[in-house]
């Protein structure tokens, strides 16, 4: 029997999320809009390299590939993926729930991923708050 004395584990755990997570990104890539392909890689999908977003990433992805359109409950979708963006883009958690609802840049990035895997074009800030307030999520102060 050989042992490894000198492995902490990580590398097969790493491995295996990157399967995972590849397995979504080849789901997304069937409905997502062939157009902004360079900005999922470059915005998203290198993130899956660094540790700290792993998780973050594999729950983004996963929230993204489970609903291939945008209709019907779109509030709650918008709500839950906002959710998972600020889960993705605060990895430390500093952000608390009513600033990351006040940053104005978390709702355009927001916006930017409506628009880069839904094709959802020209969505106003407003649009945003609106659906962000119907899902429950508003600044307590």
């Amino acid at each position: 029997m050989k042992w490894d004395i000198f492995s902490d584990g990580k590398r097969e755990k790493k491995g295996r999320f990157q399967d995972d997570i590849n397995h979504l990104i080849k789901g997304i890539e069937k409905f997502a809009p062939k157009k902004y392909k360079d900005e999922r890689e470059s915005f998203y999908y290198n993130y899956g390299l660094l540790d700290d977003y792993l998780n973050p990433l594999f729950a983004l992805l996963q929230v993204i590939s489970q609903q291939q359109t945008i209709s019907g409950n779109e509030t709650d979708f918008t709500g839950e993926l906002f959710m998972k963006l600020k889960d993705f883009y605060d990895p430390k958690a500093k952000l608390s729930l009513d600033e990351a609802i006040l940053d104005n840049s978390l709702k355009k990035r927001l916006g930017q991923v409506l628009l880069i895997f839904y094709n959802k074009e020209d969505i106003k800030m407003g649009e945003i708050e609106t659906s962000l307030a119907n899902f429950g999520l508003k600044p307590t102060r």
